[in-house]
């Protein structure tokens, strides 16, 4: 595992949302629309005073875990001013969510908010089948998990169906539209650590922040 921060043994938080972002080569061009997103979840948690251990991990297939941050959200610099590397490999998402999973199952956090941001299909997994990643996100909902996609300029709802999620769960969102969409998920994950409510997004929501890519039935 090669991390650029040192890993703390345990949470410092009973709240714990970890963010799984592809790393892949094809981000490049919308990496700091990437980081715009971060910034507005992370500011959104931050202004509503969510006590929250944050861990994030940039994975491509060089790398399945570079984790670059982990501790208390409010303790962290903007992804703007320390924006996170990355590798642009491939994309071996369900080997990724194998790994995750594994390191979920150890911290086992009281309380657990999953995203997963990626702008492209599973490619080059070679331990972990789509099958056995589905049956780590289910495991991870059944623990009350909320699990969310986040699809960059992609529009992930064959992907986040395929891997257990209902057409609530996912969003894809133009470039342009991500530090609005982070904002958004911010407010509903600050929600839902208020009064327990659901993670999820509306038809309405969809259609504003997906705009032309809801036309596109492959992804990218």
């Amino acid at each position: 595992m090669n991390a650029l921060v040192t890993r703390n043994p345990s949470l410092v938080a009973a709240q714990l949302d970890y963010i799984l972002i592809d790393g892949s080569g094809s981000m490049k061009d919308k990496w700091w629309d990437s980081m715009a997103a971060l910034d507005g979840f992370m500011g959104t948690l931050r202004a509503n005073n969510v006590a929250s251990h944050g861990i994030v991990n940039v994975f491509d297939s060089h790398d399945l875990s570079l984790v670059q941050r982990d501790g208390l959200i409010g303790d962290w610099q903007t992804f703007y001013a320390n924006p996170l590397a990355a590798h642009w490999g491939g994309t071996p998402l369900y080997d990724a969510i194998n790994l995750m999973g594994r390191e979920l199952q150890a911290l086992n956090p009281p309380r657990c908010s999953i995203v997963i941001i990626t702008d492209g299909d599973e490619n080059g997994s070679r331990h972990t089948t789509a099958d056995q990643a589905r049956a780590i996100l289910d495991w991870c909902r059944a623990q009350g998990w909320q699990v969310t996609f986040l699809g960059a300029d992609f529009n992930n709802s064959r992907q986040a169906k395929l891997l257990g999620a209902n057409e609530s769960n996912s969003l894809g969102v133009q470039a342009q539209k991500l530090l609005e969409a982070g904002k958004t998920l911010g407010e509903k994950r600050v929600r839902h650590s208020q009064a327990g409510t659901d993670i999820s997004f509306t038809d309405e929501e969809k259609k504003d922040f997906g705009g032309y890519l809801a036309d596109q039935s492959n992804g990218k």
